[in-house]
């Protein structure tokens, strides 16, 4: 995926707020519900690692270890519930995707409050195969960086007080959507 402002401070302030979910007492730390216990003993530590100096494809490797998914589940289907197997590497990639871009995306609009920017935009960061609808209706919007800030993660998590509603980029996994500065159009500022 392409970052564009993927820079060290960035990266600073992507370990220093996933810290700062892992010890919250307000909200339960995220993690993957298909994680094993050996893939939790190590969640931590290799998040840390990779949002401090690797990328979504660095995760992905550190984290396809079969030991570390649960690779067997059930799906529900409008012809009933069916049994579906997806292999360690499948899943780490699909959660690199997500959660390091969701990292990024909390880091940048931190970055951007404390220059007191107001208004960033959404982006197509890598192709997808097969965009999420969600994802689409987001493409080229100019968005509120202190309500997307506030929206980290409430589409899909915590799962008690999740909000579909509620704006979060990406907008769930495998979203390929990030932000970025919002640009001038037409020679008109967009704040």
């Amino acid at each position: 995926m392409v970052f564009e402002e993927l820079t060290q401070a960035i990266r600073v302030l992507m370990v220093s707020e996933f810290q700062a979910e892992q010890s919250s007492s307000i909200c339960a730390a995220y993690r993957p519900k298909v994680l094993t216990l050996a893939g939790e003993n190590i969640f931590c530590s290799t998040m840390e690692e990779h949002l401090a100096s690797g990328d979504e494809s660095s995760l992905a490797i550190a984290l396809s270890p079969s030991a570390y998914w649960v690779e067997r589940g059930i799906r529900n289907t409008k012809k009933g519930p069916i049994s579906y197997t997806l292999s360690g590497h499948q899943r780490a990639k699909v959660f690199a995707i997500t959660d390091f871009n969701t990292w990024y995306v909390r880091a940048l609009c931190k970055q951007l409050m404390n220059e007191g920017v107001e208004t960033c935009e959404v982006y197509r960061a890598q192709y997808a195969y097969e965009p999420r609808g969600a994802c689409l209706l987001l493409e080229g919007k100019l968005i509120n960086v202190k309500a997307l800030y506030e929206g980290h993660r409430s589409r899909y998590h915590p799962a008690l007080t999740s909000n579909p509603s509620a704006l979060s980029v990406p907008a769930g996994p495998n979203c390929h959507h990030s932000v970025r500065r919002a640009k001038f159009r037409g020679g008109n500022s967009l704040q």
